[in-house]
């Protein structure tokens, strides 16, 4: 997956640099145990439509390159995106990629793996 924010071109990898950038923000802690709940947690999000996961989207998405400037990331959604379509977009990155693919199916989004 690719986008274009204040003219710059950005590749995004969901592997496990872009779990482990979730799973450091969204977490359960239980007996002392933090315990990473980011894909599930994002998926969710972009399930019932919350813009404001597409920021922790598009910086976890870019944790390997090239980064865009958290500024330019909130101007590009709030003036350019076309919302609806950039989360079906992750949506369909998450369910094709190896390392996410298998949580997307235990979250009932696949009928099974490939």
């Amino acid at each position: 997956m690719n986008l274009t924010i204040n003219k710059k071109d950005y590749e995004f990898k969901f592997g496990l640099d872009f779990i482990n950038h979730l799973d450091k923000k969204y977490y359960i802690e239980q007996d002392g145990f933090k315990l990473g709940q980011g894909l599930t947690y994002v998926v969710v999000q972009i399930e019932l439509g919350n813009p404001l996961i597409l920021v922790d989207l598009i910086v976890a998405g870019t944790t390997t390159g090239t980064k865009p400037k958290l500024d330019d990331v909130k101007k590009f959604i709030e003036t350019e995106a076309d919302i609806e379509k950039l989360m079906a977009d992750f949506l369909s990155a998450l369910e094709s990629t190896p390392i996410t693919r298998f949580t997307m199916k235990k979250l009932g989004l696949l009928e099974s793996p490939a």
